[in-house]
């Protein structure tokens, strides 16, 4: 055989594995309504994504006319190898330039939801996205200067979420909490993920 008819067996090998892992995913599992749900090719990880966001936002006037501050979140399942793990894929981000800010205002603190009262703190997870399971992103980011947080979560604090009648978000840093309100989406959309 010629290396070229080598080259194209493999490939050929590679999307008949390819193929199948598909089909077999697509006959094992199904997203929830509304979700949308993908092959990550690289990581081989199967994510579904909840089908709407939670926005929050603080209003910054000492900075600029109409500056927000926001926190996006959405929840995501990773499915990797029929082993599922639950996290939310948290972007933090800005109506406005804070390079010239001071390095406190521009640095992410800890950031924690409070639902009903009760706190949940995200725990930013040490492994890359990559590591994961999300070697691309399964979310685009608001902003050029969004930061992303990406925090394991689990299906008891999904379902308190989704049944909350009050929630905000806190980012905590140098002693000082900073409250955010919930501006857009509604917990609902966290049910698509149970």
């Amino acid at each position: 055989m010629t290396f070229e008819r080598i080259r194209l067996a493999r490939r050929l090998r590679h999307i008949a594995i390819a193929m199948a892992t598909l089909a077999i995913g697509a006959c094992a599992s199904r997203p929830p309504e509304d979700a949308r749900q993908y092959l990550d090719e690289i990581s081989a990880a199967t994510v579904t994504v909840a089908p709407g966001s939670l926005v929050f936002a603080r209003e910054r006037p000492e900075l600029a006319v109409h500056a927000r501050d926001y926190i996006t979140l959405v929840p995501l399942d990773v499915n990797r190898s029929g082993k599922h793990s639950l996290y939310f894929y948290v972007y933090v981000w800005s109506t406005i330039d804070k390079r010239g800010l001071p390095a406190s205002d521009a640095a992410t603190g800890q950031i924690e939801l409070v639902a009903d009262g009760k706190q949940i703190p995200l725990i930013a997870s040490r492994a890359t996205p990559r590591e994961l399971g999300l070697a691309e992103s399964p979310v685009r980011a608001p902003s050029d200067s969004a930061r992303l947080l990406i925090a394991p979560t689990d299906r008891e604090t999904l379902e308190l979420l989704s049944r909350a009648t009050t929630i905000h978000a806190v980012e905590q840093y140098g002693g000082v909490g900073e409250r955010y309100e919930l501006w857009a989406g509604s917990t609902g959309s966290i049910l698509a993920l149970l």
